[in-house]
């Protein structure tokens, strides 16, 4: 029985685009109001991330069509996130796992 590859997928697509858009402004230096730059989403999942972004206030409007990275809330969010995946991914080592070591017990 396998599973579909699509969640692993979308998911790396997601991070991969949220990775295109923080690595844009801090290239740009854009993390303040004050050294805002335009911004144009390159594809639809880049276009939801960066909407996502600001909804979570990781990016900000100048109100003149620019944009710039809150490097403090970004943070939050990073570490939000951690603390999140990371007892996710530990469950899933375990299960992982148990499963090998049962599997060896029936053969």
């Amino acid at each position: 029985m396998s599973s579909s590859p699509a969640p692993t997928i979308i998911a790396a697509a997601v991070a991969r685009a949220r990775r295109r858009i923080s690595a844009y402004f801090f290239v740009e230096h854009a993390i303040s109001a004050d050294e805002a730059v335009p911004y144009a989403p390159q594809s639809r999942v880049e276009r939801h991330e960066f909407e996502r972004m600001q909804k979570r206030g990781v990016i900000r409007s100048d109100g003149d069509g620019k944009y710039w990275l809150d490097t403090a809330a970004y943070q939050a969010d990073a570490d939000r996130r951690r603390r999140i995946l990371v007892p996710v991914v530990i469950v899933l080592v375990i299960a992982v796992a148990l499963a090998i070591m049962f599997a060896g017990y029936r053969g």
